[in-house]
């Protein structure tokens, strides 16, 4: 029995497969070499592995030349379709290319970064990935690390100190906050004290959970308490109520950037300096070889924040 009907035995090497192939094209043992660059020798040792496993000379000599047995004819076409599966479409998988990629990047942000990151990055990306397709999502954080692990979202980007270190990260900017008033506002100036602050009636939004709570604990030291007259949940209605009303309200500074010109609001200096967070992006640790994923983290790393890089870890 040939090793060829012995299903226990070796496949061939893709060397293997490339020397019969050269071979069978060239017709000489030296030319063939040359064509691989291989040794004469190198070639050999491979031809005989396949004459080994298949019982079967492959190649007799003709003259000058080296002709194909049937078998090793009849080897040709899936030889030839063996490596070009694997220098196409296995090598591709790991291959991208930015200029004509067609895939779609899932990046989740809040209703701040949907305002501040995504214009930024669709921009970016129009240049360096004309082709790519950019769906941001906004979800719960109690969603957002089952959706990173799952690959429905390829990176996140905000402040997400709930994730710890179950997920990769890098840090992209500090956001600092500003309180604003109508810049017109008959009773508010460019400063206000501690208590004249707690006292002004003023709009609040859950999507700034950290710093209202940080901003909540000051005021307590002092006895004081925040004069919340309205809870907005849409971030981008804000600068609009502001401007339009007594109210004032603390905002992250890009939406002063974003809304200011347009709203005449003014920045209120407080007494106090308001902690900035760290904005970071996050990815799953098995996504951190993927060429696309490291791509798309480098186009978000190296926006601008502000009109400056962003920060480096």
């Amino acid at each position: 029995m040939s090793k060829s009907d012995n299903p226990g035995a070796a496949l061939p090497q893709i060397s293997d497969l490339r020397a019969l192939l050269a071979l069978a094209t060239d017709g000489t043992v030296s030319q063939a070499a040359r064509r691989l660059g291989m040794t004469q020798s190198g070639l050999g040792y491979a031809l005989e592995r396949m004459r080994e496993r298949f019982g079967d000379p492959l190649f007799v000599r003709v003259g000058n030349r080296m002709a194909p047995t049937p078998l090793a004819m009849e080897l040709q076409e899936p030889a030839a379709r063996v490596l070009r599966i694997l220098e196409t479409e296995i090598a591709g998988v790991r291959r991208f290319d930015p200029l004509t990629t067609q895939r779609e990047f899932r990046v989740a942000v809040n209703e701040i970064g949907a305002m501040t990151l995504i214009p930024r990055l669709v921009k970016r990306l129009s240049v360096t990935a004309p082709g790519a397709r950019l769906s941001p999502v906004n979800l719960a954080s109690s969603a957002l690390l089952a959706a990173l692990v799952s690959g429905d979202v390829d990176i996140a980007a905000g402040h997400f100190p709930e994730m710890g270190d179950t997920l990769l990260q890098q840090l992209l900017f500090h956001r600092d906050y500003v309180c604003v008033a109508r810049a017109d506002h008959a009773f508010i100036g460019e400063a206000l004290s501690l208590a004249d602050f707690a006292a002004a009636p003023q709009v609040t939004t859950p999507g700034i959970p950290a710093t209202s709570a940080w901003l909540a604990s000051q005021l307590r030291r002092k006895g004081l308490r925040m004069n919340t007259t309205m809870v907005c949940h849409h971030v981008a209605a804000i600068p609009f109520i502001v401007s339009s009303s007594d109210l004032i309200a603390i905002v992250p500074a890009e939406v002063l950037d974003l809304f200011g010109p347009i709203t005449r609001l003014k920045p209120v200096r407080l007494p106090l300096r308001i902690p900035a967070i760290d904005i970071r992006q996050h990815w799953h640790p098995r996504l951190a070889a993927d060429p696309a994923i490291n791509f798309l983290r480098e186009q978000i790393f190296h926006l601008d924040h502000r009109g400056k890089a962003w920060a480096s870890d």
